[in-house]
C-alpha cells in the first residue's frame, strides 16, 4: 500500500492485519520481518498523513487575507 490514495482508516486497517497475522504460532522469522518492515512503512506514512491534516487544519484556522 503506497502512501497515495491512503488515508488514515485504511493504514490503521491493515496495521491491524499485520498485527493478527504476526501473532500467529506458525509465522516465519522472514515472514515476520517482512510484516514488521511494512507496519514501520505504513507507521511514517500515518505520520505524513496526520502532518497533511494539521497542516490543513491551520490553514483553514487562518483569518482571510492573512498568510
Amino acid at each position: 500500500m503506497g502512501a497515495e490514495g491512503a488515508n488514515f482508516e485504511s493504514v490503521q486497517e491493515r496495521l491491524n492485519q499485520i498485527v493478527d497475522e504476526v501473532s500467529a504460532e506458525d509465522i516465519s522469522l522472514d515472514d515476520a520481518l517482512k510484516l514488521y518492515e511494512e507496519a514501520v512503512k505504513l507507521g511514517l506514512s500515518a505520520c505524513d498523513l496526520s502532518e497533511q491534516d494539521v497542516d490543513a487544519f491551520l490553514a483553514a484556522a487562518e483569518p482571510e487575507g492573512e498568510e
